[in-house]
């Protein structure tokens, strides 16, 4: 599909069983310009259906990779590769990093800072949301 999903299939494939590892990894990955230029072409066009899967796929890893309360919402996930915006580069890094000390936790509590500034990322998640719908069916 493209160098960016061949890297993240093979750091996924480097973290082995850590599934905590594996989480960091989606969430760093999510958050990098690649997916962001996907969501900036849907917000344009209204489709998603190159990525969607994609997206879907990692959503479903994640829950399997750690503890939470709900599945993570596909807006919430396209919201993560905006996180990095109006942030000052700090000692941990920036989210986008794969060695950056933010938890899971953060990542999405910064996820959720993003989609209350930017509501129109969660018509992308609900465009995602219908289209894996419509192939469910």
């Amino acid at each position: 599909m493209s160098l960016w999903y061949d890297s993240l299939g093979m750091a996924l494939y480097d973290c082995g069983d850590n599934t905590a590892e594996k989480a960091k990894c989606i969430l760093a990955y999510l958050s990098m310009p690649v997916p962001r230029s996907w969501w900036e072409a849907a917000l344009q066009t209204g489709d998603v259906r190159n990525w969607a899967s994609v997206l879907i796929d990692l959503q479903l890893e994640l829950s399997k990779s750690i503890d939470l309360p709900e599945k993570p919402s596909a807006s919430l996930l396209v919201a993560l590769a905006f996180i990095d915006d109006d942030e000052p580069q700090k000692s941990s890094g920036r989210f986008e990093s794969i060695a950056s000390n933010y938890t899971p936790d953060e990542y999405f509590a910064r996820a959720k800072t993003v989609l209350a500034k930017r509501p129109e990322l969660a018509r992308v998640g609900d465009l995602i949301e219908k289209a894996m719908e419509q192939e469910d069916q």
